[in-house]
């Protein structure tokens, strides 16, 4: 869980080594990031464990952001107790349960959050790929093999496989001994006969295990 708040970009401190963002009603000290620029939208996110609260202004602090607001309620949870904040936006604290009674924090509490300008950082969007390996059992097919096997099916031998990765046959060969190794039960096996004599192909299980991993890779993409 973390609090995640739309901001603007108010100005940018080179000197300082932090910007300052408008949240909600309040201002918020943010350690630079790359290609942040005064004027534009941000999405940033605090950590609930990085928010220290006090029951009054905790005088020189190195914490940048110092916040007055109150407490809105509070919910012990598994790891402590959630204390839901105004101080002008919405912000989660999350508190040991003998924090939250030493300070005699309730519903209504006014309180200081102390938030360090490194605990803001920006949420950035990310295009996450994922890979499938196989865990067979003797061992893991990692992905490099697994491309290999991929290869294997689309090219129909080992010797174009490796061709298409660029790889030597005799590597190429190495990794299919390997690759049935790992999974104790032939995925590559030697095809006799038919045009140009044969070659290594993939078995019925390889491919039922590519088709299983290329569902996985659908699903999760």
């Amino acid at each position: 869980m973390k609090n995640v708040l739309d901001a603007s970009v108010v100005s940018c401190q080179q000197s300082d080594s932090h910007a300052w963002l408008k949240v909600g009603r309040a201002r918020l000290a943010a350690r630079l990031w790359p290609d942040i620029r005064k004027g534009t939208k941000v999405r940033i996110s605090i950590r609930p464990e990085d928010v220290v609260l006090c029951d009054g202004h905790p005088g020189r602090t190195s914490a940048r952001n110092v916040l007055p607001g109150h407490v809105r309620s509070v919910a012990f949870v598994r790891e402590g107790a959630e204390l839901a904040l105004d101080v002008g936006f919405p912000l989660t604290a999350l508190l040991t349960r003998r924090g939250v009674k030493e300070l005699g924090l309730r519903r209504g509490s006014a309180v200081y959050a102390l938030v360090k300008a490194t605990a803001v950082v920006p949420e950035m969007p990310l295009q996450v790929k994922i890979r499938v390996a196989l865990q067979g059992a003797n061992g893991l097919i990692d992905v490099s093999r697994m491309d290999l096997l991929r290869a294997v099916e689309r090219e129909g031998s080992l010797s174009k496989g490796a061709k298409r990765m660029g790889i030597t046959y005799r590597t190429a060969w190495a990794w299919a001994r390997e690759i049935n190794r790992s999974w104790g039960t032939p995925l590559l096996d030697r095809a006799h006969g038919g045009k140009g004599g044969g070659g290594t192909t993939l078995t019925v299980e390889g491919r039922a295990a590519l088709r299983e991993a290329a569902a996985i890779e659908t699903r999760h993409g």
